[in-house]
């Protein structure tokens, strides 16, 4: 079976022509497949300068010198402003696979050598070369200049150990003790991220704000902390919206006990926000104090770059949700505000985590919140993001109803649980008793197993968005014809089709593989496969729970208005991960073949006590 084109890959071509068309130029022979391949990958080169360069499109479109005679080089640009000098070689690959040859690699190397040694007339056949030689001869000279060389490609594959030593090596002559000479490996993750803004990093590149009454510690990590008024709160908020809570733990969530009570204190009494309210704690990549408030204890006014709310997001929701609502003057009153500096720490990502989480602990913060800091949830995500999918995993007043392009954290989770459950009926269990134990991240199954946690075995690294999305919509498909079929019955029977759900759309992605696929959407074919084999599953299952003892019809008279009778109800069957096995080896016998008589194999005493530990 042919490898799925990876996700990631979907939008690229679409998103280069809409950068460069107009920009950069057909080239002039070749079939239309060559000359749209030779296009791409000259867009490629251009696009990559202009995300790591910061320049412009036009820039980028003029930093292409992909050509005979190019050396392996296919985009060069100088920014004066930072006195660096990028250079690119660029693939595509129009299946998002694969990885540069080593023959191209080899050439791009030997091209830096001879850009770098002043050796241009190994670029004397190529016009593009030709106009930029004079600049570059001079931008040579200069002591403050530092090359940065980026090998990109369409491809998802990771660049192999021989081609990684050819640019360690190349490093090691050019630059053994300084930093003037650095190599980057952007495979198409890196591009995806640069289409969607990932490389952009969270929060806000710049707030300024006024700090009243400020405390300011400098070491180990430099912290500023203080009065900010209510009123330019909501002013930031204005400014940058949701931005400001990216790396929140969660978002505004709406009408809740605590937030009226909050709203309250602002309508009230704002003057007291202060004393009754947490407040909210930052961080940020780097902070600068105003020279001229250094030795100011009134008040500092600071910029902080790449700021990011962490904890306070209720806080912040109802101060913006008090102004837009505000009639008259606005309150006289501040919040409690702490910025930290992420610019000292060794590991900074492992130490913003370190701040949200425990930052986050004093309030009321279930297992769903941490799952929302995970790299996981994110690069689902970002991955469905082009395709005009939208994956709500953080816990929001704003998350519209799942429909066909948005779906959120509970669905992906009762989707993959049933998606993961091939040895066991543990998780599918577990999504109908407490489906939050399946985000626990405590490591419960033993080494040297690499997924050790039942959150990690919901959600492995390993899964793609795509396969997420489709698990997500045989689901839908599937629960709606349970649904149908539990509105059509009543009692006993309509408890069944109420509960076994679960263990159906396990036993689906069994039989079908729905998640499996190119394409992003289910077909009509595949929904209607869906349709069919739920309803012939439900009732074949409805006859293994007969011939196993869950159920019986009932033989005493004058009891018309219940046909059937069971020992114990049916959500306390399908809760227990031992009656789910037993019921899905009845019904997988069945479904073979087997008929009653493989089902009476299956059958065991039924033990009268409720679900299991979960």
């Amino acid at each position: 079976m042919a490898a799925e084109t990876p996700i990631e890959f979907l939008h690229l071509a679409e998103k280069l022509h809409e950068a460069f068309d107009g920009r950069l130029p057909l080239a002039a022979t070749g079939t239309p497949p060559e000359r749209e391949a030779n296009f791409l990958s000259r867009a490629l080169a251009a696009y990559a300068i202009h995300k790591l360069s910061g320049c412009s499109l036009d820039e980028a479109a003029g930093s292409v010198v992909d050509g005979g005679g190019d050396g392996g080089i296919d985009a060069i640009y100088y920014a004066p402003s930072t006195s660096l000098l990028w250079i690119d070689q660029s693939k595509f690959f129009s299946d998002g696979r694969g990885e540069p040859d080593l023959g191209s690699v080899t050439k791009f190397k030997t091209g830096l050598e001879n850009l770098l040694q002043g050796k241009f007339e190994a670029f004397g056949d190529n016009e593009a070369w030709k106009r930029i030689i004079p600049t570059l001869e001079q931008v040579l000279k200069s002591g403050a200049l530092q090359v940065r060389a980026a090998l990109v490609y369409s491809g998802i594959n990771l660049v192999s150990e021989d081609r990684r030593r050819i640019f360690e090596d190349l490093r090691t002559r050019f630059s053994p003790d300084s930093d003037y000479l650095q190599v980057q490996l952007c495979s198409l993750t890196t591009v995806h991220d640069w289409l969607i803004g990932a490389d952009e990093g969270p929060g806000v590149p710049e707030v300024a704000i006024t700090l009243r009454k400020p405390g300011w510690v400098q070491q180990p990590y430099e912290t500023v902390y203080g009065l900010l008024p209510l009123n330019e709160l909501a002013t930031l908020y204005e400014e940058h919206g949701k931005r400001l809570v990216v790396a929140n733990i969660r978002r505004y969530k709406g009408t809740t006990d605590v937030n009226e009570q909050i709203l309250a204190t602002l309508a009230q009494e704002p003057e007291h926000v202060f004393y009754l309210n947490n407040g909210l704690t930052a961080y940020c990549e780097r902070l600068e104090i105003d020279n001229r408030d250094r030795a100011n204890a009134e008040e500092k006014r600071i910029r902080a770059f790449g700021f990011s709310i962490v904890n306070g997001a209720q806080t912040l929701g109802c101060v913006n949700k008090h102004f837009e609502e505000l009639e008259g003057d606005a309150p006289d009153g501040n919040v409690f505000l702490k910025i930290i500096s992420l610019e000292r720490c060794a590991d900074d990502r492992a130490f913003a985590e370190r701040i949200a989480r425990g930052t986050n602990f004093q309030n009321q913060i279930g297992a769903r919140d941490f799952v929302a800091l995970d790299d996981e949830q994110e690069r689902i995500a970002n991955q469905l993001l082009l395709s005009g999918i939208t994956y709500h995993y953080k816990d929001d007043a704003d998350t519209p109803t799942p429909d066909v392009t948005n779906f959120n954290l509970e669905e992906a989770t009762s989707a993959c649980a049933c998606l993961a459950q091939l040895e066991d009926c543990d998780f599918c269990a577990r999504v109908l008793a407490n489906r939050r134990s399946l985000w626990s991240f405590d490591e419960v199954y033993p080494e040297p197993q690499t997924n050790r946690s039942r959150y990690s075995r919901v959600f492995p690294p390993d899964r793609s968005a795509r396969t997420v999305w489709r698990a997500v919509q045989a689901q839908r498909v599937a629960k709606q014809a349970m649904q149908d079929s539990a509105r059509a019955s009543t009692g006993i029977r309509k408890a069944f089709f109420e509960n076994a759900r679960w263990l159906i759309l396990n036993v689906i992605f069994l039989k079908l593989h729905p998640e499996r696929g190119d394409a992003l959407s289910l077909t009509a074919e595949e929904t209607e496969a869906i349709v069919r084999l739920t309803q012939e599953a439900a009732e074949q299952l409805w006859s293994v729970c007969e011939n196993q003892g869950l159920v019986s019809q009932r033989t005493a008279a004058g009891l018309e208005a219940e046909r059937y009778e069971q020992p114990r109800h049916f959500r306390s069957v399908f809760s227990s991960s031992a009656d789910c096995q037993r019921l899905r080896n009845g019904l997988l016998a069945m479904m073979a073949g087997g008929g009653a008589a493989g089902t009476a194999a299956q059958a065991q005493p039924v033990p009268p006590q409720g679900r299991d530990r979960v």
